[in-house]
C-alpha cells in the first residue's frame, strides 16, 4: 500500500565515506512534489506517471502491489497528502549520481475499498500519519527521482 504501508525498491548504495553533497531548499520542494505526485499516481493506478518520478525498480514494486490489490478486488486511494516534515538523513555522491535519503513524515487520507465501494480499511475522514525514509537519486544537476522507500519503526 503506497500510503503508510510501503516498502520495496532497492536501497540506494551506502558506501563508507561517500562525498557529501549539499541539499538546498529547492531540493526539499522537489521531494515534497514527488511525495504528492507519487501518491496521486498510486491512487490513479497510473504506472506511466510513476515511471516519470521513480526508478524502474520502484515502478516494478508499485506494479506488484497494485496487481496484488486488483487480485483481491480492492483499490487503495491516498489523498490530501501533507508533508509535515522532511529531515535529511544522508546525502552523498557516487559514480556521477547524487543521492539523498529523507525522513518523510506526512499525513493523508488512506482508504481501501472493495469492488462495490465499501470501505475495507482506513477512513475517508480521518487522517493517518506515516514516517518513511525516501531515497532520491539524480544525475548531477538533474531532477530527483524516487529510488527506495523504507518503513520506520
Amino acid at each position: 500500500m503506497m500510503g503508510g504501508m510501503m516498502g520495496g525498491g532497492d536501497a540506494a548504495p551506502r558506501p563508507s565515506g561517500p562525498p557529501p553533497i549539499t541539499i538546498a531548499p529547492a531540493d526539499f520542494q522537489e521531494f515534497e512534489q514527488i511525495l504528492k505526485a507519487s501518491q496521486a499516481a498510486w491512487s490513479a493506478r497510473d504506472l506511466n506517471a510513476l515511471g516519470g518520478m521513480a526508478t524502474p525498480e520502484m515502478v516494478s514494486y508499485f506494479s506488484e502491489q497494485l496487481s496484488d490489490f486488483a487480485s483481491r478486488g480492492v483499490t487503495n486511494s491516498v489523498t490530501d497528502v501533507h508533508l509535515e516534515s522532511g529531515d535529511l538523513a544522508q546525502a552523498w555522491a557516487e559514480a556521477g549520481r547524487e543521492y539523498a535519503t529523507v525522513a518523510m513524515r506526512f499525513s493523508m487520507i488512506d482508504v481501501t475499498r472493495d469492488g462495490s465501494g465499501r470501505i475495507v480499511d482506513g477512513s475517508p475522514t480521518e487522517r493517518v500519519m506515516a514516517t518513511e525514509l525516501w531515497t532520491f537519486v539524480r544525475a548531477r544537476g538533474g531532477h530527483w527521482i524516487l529510488s527506495a522507500i523504507q518503513q520506520t519503526r
